[in-house]
C-alpha cells in the first residue's frame, strides 16, 4: 500500500469507526451472521473441535503419556516436545476462533460492499482460506510465545529465589513478607509480560482481514497490519475495551434477570410435581436461551468492530476478493397466528422435556461415602491422632492421611516437606528421624488444647483405624523417598488392614509401583488439572477437585468403571451439588457436616430433595443444620 492510499485510508471520515458505523453494520447483515455463525458452532463441534483435541493425543502419545495431571502439565511443557505441542495445538484452538471471525467478517464486509454473501458461499470462500489462516495464528503464537518465555523465567526465578526454602504450603498460609516480596515481584513482570503481549496483539488486530481481502502473503500481514494501525492503537484499544464491559454488563444483567425469575416462581411451583417440572424446564430453556443469545452477540458484535476498525485503514477499492454475480435472496420471518401458536406448543413440549429430563438426571438415592480430608482437619490439627479419633468419632467411612519417609527410613504422616506451616520448625520430614520428629509440637498452631499432638507414623495410624475406619493413604514424593512404596504395603499388611486401605497420590508413578506389587489393591490418582481424558488413566477411583467434578465426568469415569472421590468438599451446597452429580466419596474437613447432611437429606421428601439439588441455580435450598 502506498503513501496515497494509506494516507487515504486513514483520513476516510465516513469508515472511521464508531457508534453509527457498528450499528449500521449490525442492523444490514444480522441475520446472515447469526444463521451463519449457529451453522459454525455446529461445524466446529462436530469437526473442529475433535480434531484438535486428536492433536492433542497425538501428541501427548508421542511423550509416551495418555494424559498429563498436575506437575506432570508443568513438565510436558517445559520439555521441548511440550513447547512445540503448545505452539501448534494453541495454533489451532485460536484458528478455530480465528476461522469463526474471519465467517463473519467477510459476511460483514461483503454488505458493506453491497455484495452479500449466502452462508454457503462465504463457507466456501474460507475453506479455501483456511490453510493460510491457520499459517497466519501459528506465526502469531509462536511470537507471542517467544516473547513471553524471557518473563516466564525471571518469574520463575524469582520463585526459586524467594520461595523455595520452606514449602510452599507454608508460604501460602502464613504469607511472610518475603511471600508479598515475591508475590509483588513476581506479579510486575508477569504484568510487564501482559502489557506487551497485548500491544503486540493489537498491533494484529486488521491482520487477518489483509490476507483475507487483500491476498497479502501470510508472512507479511502482521508487520502491515502492526504498520497501519500504529498511529490509531490507543483508539482502537478504548474500542477493544468498551467492547469487553459492554458485552460483560448485558451478559450480567440477562442472566441476573433470568435467576431473578427462577427464585421467584420455582418455589412457588413446588406444590405439583408436574408444574414444576414444567416451570423449572421454562425458566432453564430461557436461562439457554439467554446464553445463547448474549454468546452470539458477543462473538458478532466483535467481528463487526474488527471489520468496521480494518474499513478506517483500508479503501473498500483496493480489496482483491472474487465477489459474487447476483446477489442472493434475503429472508425475513413475519408472525402469523398459526406459527406463534406452533411456537407456543413448541416452546411448551420444550419445557416439559427438559424439566422432565434434569429431574430424572437427579439421584435422589445417596449413595456415597465420607473420607475425613487428613483426618478431621477442621476441628483438629491435621494428620495428628487427634484428628484420626475425632473422624472416627463423626462417622467418616474413610480417613485420609498422607504419608512420607524420615531419615531413617520410618513411614511418617505428614503433608507438606517440612514443619513450617503447622509449627515454625524449618525441619525437612528426610533430614530428621522418626525420633527427631516426635520432638516438634503440631498442635498448639491449632489450639493450645492439642499442644501435646506429635507426628505419628503410618503404623500408629493403621493400629488406631483397624476394625473402625477405613484408611485413604496418600503416598507423597519430595525426591527423598528410599522405597516408600514397598514400605506401606508391608506396614497395611502387618497390621491386617488390606481390605480397609486405599492408596493414592499426586504422582501416577508411585501409584503404578503400588498395583504392581499388589494388584488387587484398590489404587486411584490425585489431580486439580488435568490435560486429556483423566477417565482412561488406568486406576481404580479418580480423586479430582470440584471443578473437575462435573456431571458428564462422573457419568464418564462410571462408564469406564472408576469411582469418583472429590475433594475439598466443605460446606452442605457444595456437598449436595457433588453428591446429585453422583460422587462416590466426598473427602471433607467437616465429616461431620457430611454425616448430618445425609441425615437430613435421607429426611426430606422428594420435592425437598429435588430444591436441595437446584440450590445452586435458585438458592432455594432448604437450610441445612451444621451442628454435629
Amino acid at each position: 500500500m502506498n503513501s496515497h492510499d494509506h494516507q487515504n485510508a486513514s483520513t476516510r471520515a465516513s469508515s472511521k469507526t464508531s457508534v453509527h458505523s457498528i450499528t449500521k453494520r449490525l442492523r444490514s447483515s444480522w441475520k446472515s451472521l447469526v444463521v451463519t455463525d449457529i451453522a459454525f458452532k455446529l461445524i466446529a463441534a462436530t469437526l473442529l473441535v475433535p480434531l484438535t483435541s486428536l492433536l492433542f493425543r497425538c501428541f501427548l502419545a508421542l511423550s509416551g503419556r495418555t494424559v498429563l495431571a498436575d506437575t506432570d502439565i508443568a513438565n510436558f511443557f517445559l520439555h521441548p516436545l511440550g513447547w512445540i505441542t503448545l505452539t501448534v495445538i494453541g495454533s489451532a484452538m485460536i484458528a478455530v476462533l480465528a476461522i469463526e471471525q474471519s465467517v463473519l467478517m467477510t459476511i460483514c464486509h461483503f454488505h458493506e460492499m453491497q455484495k452479500p454473501l449466502t452462508t454457503r458461499a462465504t463457507f466456501h470462500f474460507i475453506f479455501s482460506k483456511s490453510v493460510g489462516i491457520f499459517r497466519l495464528t501459528s506465526k502469531g503464537v509462536a511470537s507471542l510465545l517467544l516473547l513471553a518465555v524471557p518473563f516466564l523465567i525471571v518469574g520463575g526465578g524469582i520463585f526459586l529465589l524467594l520461595l523455595s526454602d520452606h514449602d510452599i504450603n507454608f508460604y501460602l498460609t502464613e504469607k511472610p513478607p518475603k511471600f508479598w516480596l515475591a508475590i509483588s515481584l513476581i506479579g510486575s513482570v508477569l504484568l510487564t509480560m501482559a502489557v506487551l503481549l497485548l500491544h503486540r496483539i493489537s498491533s494484529w488486530l486488521i491482520a487477518l482481514q489483509l490476507y483475507l481481502f487483500e491476498n497479502i502473503a501470510t508472512a507479511d500481514c502482521l508487520q502491515m497490519s502492526q504498520i497501519r494501525v500504529q498511529a490509531h492503537r490507543w483508539e482502537i484499544t478504548k474500542w477493544i475495551v468498551a467492547w469487553g464491559v459492554l458485552n460483560s454488563l448485558l451478559s450480567s444483567l440477562a442472566s441476573g434477570i433470568v435467576y431473578g425469575i427462577g427464585t421467584w416462581i420455582v418455589p412457588a411451583a413446588t406444590g405439583s410435581l408436574w408444574l414444576m417440572v414444567f416451570t423449572l424446564g421454562a425458566v432453564l430453556t430461557m436461562w439457554f436461551l439467554v446464553n445463547l443469545v448474549t454468546s452470539l452477540l458477543a462473538v458478532i458484535s466483535f467481528a463487526v468492530l474488527m471489520e468496521s476498525i480494518y474499513c478506517q485503514f483500508t479503501s473498500l477499492e483496493t480489496t482483491s476478493i472474487l465477489l459474487p454475480d447476483k446477489n442472493p435472496p434475503s429472508w425475513s420471518l413475519s408472525w402469523t397466528p398459526g406459527r406463534l401458536f406452533a411456537a407456543l406448543v413448541l416452546g411448551f413440549a420444550v419445557s416439559i422435556f427438559t424439566g422432565a429430563m434434569v429431574i430424572n438426571s437427579i439421584d435422589l438415592q445417596d449413595e456415597v461415602e465420607i473420607t475425613a480430608h487428613r483426618g478431621a482437619s477442621g476441628n483438629a490439627p491435621e494428620n495428628t491422632m487427634a484428628a484420626i479419633h475425632l473422624a472416627i468419632k463423626n462417622q467418616a467411612d474413610w480417613v485420609e492421611i498422607d504419608v512420607q519417609e524420615s531419615k531413617d527410613g520410618v513411614v511418617v504422616v505428614a503433608h507438606d516437606s517440612d514443619f513450617m506451616k503447622v509449627s515454625g520448625v524449618d525441619t525437612k520430614i528426610w533430614e530428621a528421624t522418626a525420633e527427631d520428629l516426635r520432638t516438634i509440637d503440631i498442635g498448639s498452631f491449632f489450639a493450645p488444647d492439642f499442644k501435646d499432638e506429635r507426628v505419628p507414623t503410618l503404623a500408629e495410624v493403621l493400629e488406631a483405624c483397624r476394625g473402625k475406619v477405613g484408611l485413604n493413604i496418600e503416598l507423597k514424593y519430595y525426591g527423598h523417598d528410599q522405597n516408600l512404596e514397598q514400605k506401606v504395603v508391608d506396614l497395611v499388611e502387618a497390621h491386617g488392614m488390606e481390605s480397609d486401605i486405599v492408596i493414592m497420590s499426586l504422582k501416577l508413578i508411585g501409584v503404578q509401583k503400588i498395583k504392581k506389587l499388589r494388584p488387587e489393591w484398590t489404587v486411584g490418582l490425585l489431580t486439580a488439572v488435568v490435560a486429556g481424558d483423566l477417565t482412561r488413566m488406568d486406576v481404580d477411583f479418580l480423586a479430582v477437585s470440584t471443578k473437575i467434578a462435573t456431571r458428564s465426568f462422573i457419568q464418564s469415569a462410571h462408564k469406564k468403571g472408576k469411582r469418583v472421590h472429590t475433594w475439598t468438599v466443605n460446606d452442605p451446597i457444595t456437598m449436595s451439588k457433588m453428591i446429585s452429580r453422583g460422587a462416590d466419596n466426598l473427602i471433607t474437613d467437616y465429616p461431620d457436616i457430611a454425616r448430618q447432611l445425609l441425615l437430613e437429606r435421607s429426611e426430606m421428601n422428594p420435592v425437598e430433595r429435588l430444591l436441595v439439588e437446584l440450590s445452586a441455580l435458585f438458592g432455594i435450598t432448604p437450610e441445612v443444620s451444621t451442628d454435629p
